[in-house]
């Protein structure tokens, strides 16, 4: 019996080699067909590649030219890249529209119409700041604009199919004119950094620094909240024993500017203890670092400030750090940088507004007299290898603005080793400028 199994598997594994054999071989069949004509094919274009080739004659010399290989190989990349670019795009002024709210809502085939509401315009002027709520976009009117009418009633409502879709009453965005008197919260967002929302709340750096506990080491996250004070300056809890004069005396404010602001007594007299009092243009002694006050200059040495960088900042908001372009050193494994070479005394820009949290002269472990940007967000830059440094610790810079001019300060090979030394820092760590920088 069990000879008899064995018999019979064996004669099933000849069957499947016969069955294998056969299928194969047809198979082998088939593709010798295909892959023969493909061969041939081949050896046809082949044969009339080099039958072009040698009817050329002395034409094949520049025909593999270098310049004649790379204009060929830019003009694919130029077909290639043309969808991509404006030249060939197809604006629909009728598929703009349909993406709309109000289309969303009433539906493609219903008919909507404007029914028109007289309203009475009144004349204003803006002379203030703006700041716009939950964004940290800025809207500052200058002396010298037109008065703008602006309506006293709502806005027109759509009617359709006896359906009214009105203007609501607050909308995300809207601009915000009157004056804040108390601490508002503001939730971080991707992308934000503490000089772009101190501008857009027109405060200074310092005062959200100092109102949230904030160091020049700090970092803010997306989803942190932070206390924006109303105005520039400190927030002081009353505690015993404090009077105006102390108080303004503490932070080098003016008694009258805390009075006038607070709504207090010209005496000082309804202090209450617990209280907090807002310190209009106030400073912390003892953080007076951070402060992002601009250092009063002569006007030697501001007419001697070559002007501010005109180049286009990154998609990160970074601008290129030098008013040359002459890379000498890439970032690399032991190099974590970029060298930037040129001539004596070549401005140095800040690569994006911030806070200068070091600006000295000297050894400096090779850097020479080099500056360090706190940009926010636990990124800095640092500048080294000047000749001459035009700013100071705690100075606020924005973005393009002159900073030192350039030399051969520090570890440097000579007077061919006139260059920048730029570094990018994300969190302690130094990463390639080319990633922020163009």
């Amino acid at each position: 019996m069990k000879y008899r199994v064995l018999l019979r598997f064996l004669r099933i594994l000849v069957y499947l080699k016969r069955a294998f054999w056969w299928t194969g071989a047809r198979m082998y069949f088939v593709l010798e067909k295909i892959v023969k004509k493909i061969a041939h094919r081949f050896v046809w274009l082949k044969y009339k590649i080099l039958f072009f080739f040698k009817r050329l004659g002395p034409a094949r010399n520049w025909l593999f030219k270098r310049n004649f290989l790379q204009f060929i190989i830019f003009g694919i990349l130029g077909v290639i890249a043309l969808p991509q670019t404006k030249v060939n795009a197809n604006t629909n002024l009728a598929f703009s529209g349909q993406r709309t709210q109000a289309y969303q809502l009433l539906g493609a085939d219903d008919e909507a119409e404007i029914e028109e509401v007289a309203s009475e315009s009144i004349f204003f002027k803006q002379d203030t700041p703006t700041y716009r709520a939950g964004s940290l976009e800025k809207q500052i009117v200058g002396a010298g604009i037109p008065d703008v009418p602006r309506p006293t009633s709502e806005l027109s409502t759509i009617v359709a199919g006896g359906t009214a879709l009105t203007k609501p009453s607050i909308l995300p965005g809207v601009i915000v004119t009157e004056k804040r008197q108390g601490i508002v919260e503001y939730t971080v967002e991707p992308g934000d950094v503490l000089s772009l929302i101190a501008q857009a709340f027109d405060v200074s750096v310092a005062t959200i620094m100092w109102e949230n506990g904030l160091t020049l080491r700090s970092i803010i996250r997306p989803g942190d909240v932070l206390k924006i004070p109303p105005t520039s300056g400190v927030m002081h809890t009353i505690k015993k024993g404090d009077t105006v004069k102390k108080i303004a005396t503490t932070y080098e404010a003016d008694q009258e500017k805390i009075i006038a602001y607070n709504k207090l007594k010209e005496d000082g007299t309804d202090l209450v203890i617990g209280e907090r009092l807002m310190i209009p243009d106030g400073i912390k002694v003892e953080q007076r670092a951070i402060v992002a006050r601009p250092v009063v200059k002569t006007f030697a040495s501001r007419a001697a400030a070559p002007a501010a960088s005109k180049a286009l900042p990154s998609t990160l908001g970074f601008v290129w750090p030098s008013g040359v372009h002459n890379i000498t050193q890439y970032f690399g494994v032991r190099h974590h940088a970029l060298d930037i070479a040129g001539p004596w005394q070549t401005p140095t820009y800040a690569a994006k507004s911030g806070v200068i949290e070091k600006a000295q002269c000297g050894w400096n472990n090779g850097y020479g007299c080099h500056i360090i940007i706190n940009h926010g967000d636990g990124v800095k830059t640092l500048y080294g290898h000047h000749s001459k440094l035009l700013v100071s610790v705690g100075e606020y810079v924005e973005t393009g603005q002159t900073i030192a001019l350039m030399g051969n300060t520090g570890k440097v090979r000579g007077v061919t080793g006139i260059h920048l030394h730029f570094e990018v820092i994300r969190s302690g760590v130094r990463v390639n400028p080319l990633g922020y920088v163009k």
